[in-house]
Formats: C-alpha cells, structure tokens, sequence
C-alpha cells in the first residue's frame, strides 16, 4: 500500500509494524518498501473491514482519509486473542473501569497505566507478554479521561494527584489476592508510577517496574517540544531564556509545580525496585535524555533498553521481537 501525507511525519517511514485506520476498517502496516518525505509504500494486512479504495483523485484533500498510529490493534486485549473481563474500581473519585487479564494463579498482577490523552488500547501490544510468564493484566482508566471524575483541580497534574487512582488499582489488586505487583507506566503513565511510589503506604506490594518513553521530567518535555522562541536581533542564549520565562509563568498561571513533576532528581529515593525502561532513540515528544538521567540517577536499578530509530511509546512497534525478548526475561525475575 502506498501513503501519501500532505506534510512530513516522522511516523510514516517508522520502523516495524503500526496501525493503520479509516471510517469501517483497521490494518496493520509493515515493512517500509520506500519512502520520501511525503510518500511510503509499505506491506498492508487488513485486521477489521474492508481495505480503503485506491485514490485517483488529484488533489490529496479528496481522497478517503486514512491514518496511523502507535497502538496497532483497534478496541482492546481480544484484538491479541487474549481473554479479558471488564471490570470496575473505586477510586477516592468514584469508580473506574478496568480490563482484566488473568493469568497464572492470581497472586503475580501487573498495574497498566496508559499516558496523557492515550486509551487503555494504549497497552494492548504487550499483554501477551505479561500473560504468557503467568502474571494478570489490570489495565486502568484514571481520572479526566474521558467518561470519568475530573481532578479536582479541573486539570490533569502529571502524577501529583493521579497517583490515587493507582493507588486503588493497587489496593484492589490486594484484596483479590494478589500478593506481587508490577506497575507499567507509558509516557506520563510513568509520572503516575513514580508519585504512587514516593507518596502511597502500598508502595511495599510493588516488585518490580516497567516504563516505555517515560515523562518524568515534565519541564525537559515542555522545552523540547516548545520552539524556539526566536525575534530579530535574539540570539540562542536569549531564546532559552525565554522558554525559561514561560515555565516560570505558566507555574504562576497553573501551578504545575516544576520541582515535583522532575522525579528523576528523586529516583533514589522513589525507586527502590527492579525497573526496565524502554525508550526509542527518535523519540521526538519525551527526549531519550530522560531515560538517561534516571539510569544515570539509580543505575542499580533501572535498566534500559534503547531502541534505535522508534518513536514515542513505539519501541514495541520498531521490534515487537525484541521488545518481548527482553520484557519476558525481566518478568522471570519474579
């Protein structure tokens, strides 16, 4: 099948397998035949529907549009062959709703906490892994998405107040049995994981960590992904200030509180488990650099896995092989 976008993306050229999605169908994308900046022809599996009709239209804006992403499988763990029950949870908010997964004999559970503005289909490519070594798949919704309690604040607070809702994903994995628990955070997911573990009485129930493209370090991520700020006469220096400026008056506006949100400066005393990290050396939203401060940070610790070329959250998707390799014999260790 052949792609054609109407500016560059990093994700059309992306390594490995994606999805692929438009009004009645889902696909899955493969291995990258050729591509430009604006073009990629790639091998093409219909999952859902029927394919998409061949484009003769001349101008792009007529043709069915279609898109990609990172999740690779469209509604939820069935889509991977994989039982599930739905599932709820109380939360201080009310309740929540989660997938179920069992597997093994229920003591042995892993906590999925999908990112920012992501789905809980964020976390479907890996269950098998996780099902396939005996541990049960909880796979939770938290606070402002959609259909759920707002934050209090009315805002989403990268960890400081998402934490409760994994602290009752927890505690109800407690009280059905489970006596070993892993928790698996994906991009801001990981922010959710790492304020659980510094400020939750049930943090003792955590054996071991896992984090893909991990947000922890919420100013580096604003700086990254905010340009230049650049005006005649500005040098780079001035432009830096300038973005510095703009932490400093949006904390004022919205209180987002920096120093909290950088829980690489405290890894040492938050992370005390066991923890595989995952992160693509293309990411462009969450920089490989933080990965790399918090294995520098607690290096007895965390290890990481850097996968060449992928993108955010999509080092699965760059080798889902390897990925599950190196997952699975993290997993024996419990």
């Amino acid at each position: 099948m052949t792609l054609e976008t109407a500016e560059p993306r990093q994700d059309i050229g992306h390594p490995g397998t994606l999805g692929l999605y438009w009004g009645g169908g889902y696909a899955h994308v493969g291995e990258v035949i050729s591509v430009d900046a604006l073009t990629v022809t790639r091998h093409f599996k219909v999952l859902n529907g029927s394919p998409p009709p061949t484009c003769e239209e001349p101008l792009l804006e007529d043709c069915l549009p279609v898109d990609l992403e990172s999740y690779a499988f469209p509604t939820d763990p069935s889509d991977r062959d994989i039982e599930f029950e739905e599932t709820k949870f109380n939360s201080v908010l009310g309740p929540l709703e989660a997938w179920l997964v069992p597997s093994g004999d229920g003591s042995r559970w892993v906590i999925h906490v999908h990112g920012w503005t992501a789905e809980r289909r964020e976390s479907v490519r890996f269950l098998p892994a996780y099902a396939e070594a005996g541990v049960t798949s909880m796979v939770i919704e938290y606070r402002n998405d959609p259909g759920t309690a707002r934050d209090p604040s009315g805002r989403y607070r990268f960890g400081l107040t998402e934490w409760e809702d994994v602290e009752a994903a927890v505690r109800h994995a407690v009280d059905v049995g489970a006596n070993e628990i892993l928790l698996a955070g994906y991009s801001t997911g990981a922010a959710h994981v790492m304020s659980f573990l510094e400020q939750s009485s049930l943090r003792e129930h955590i054996v071991g960590v896992v984090f893909d493209s991990p947000n922890i370090i919420l100013a580096d991520v604003v700086r990254a992904n905010t340009l230049d700020a650049r005006f005649p006469g500005t040098n780079m220096r001035m432009g830096q200030l300038m973005k510095e400026v703009g932490l400093w008056l949006a904390d004022l506006r919205w209180k987002i509180d920096w120093d909290r949100t950088n829980y690489v400066q405290r890894a040492d005393r938050i992370l005390a488990v066991p923890t595989l990290v995952f992160h693509g050396t293309s990411d462009q939203r969450v920089p490989i650099a933080v990965s790399r401060q918090l294995e520098a940070r607690v290096p007895d610790v965390v290890t990481l896995v850097e996968t060449p070329a992928a993108g955010h959250v999509m080092s699965w998707n760059a080798n889902p092989e390897r990925y599950e390799r190196r997952l699975a014999r993290f997993l024996d260790l419990f």
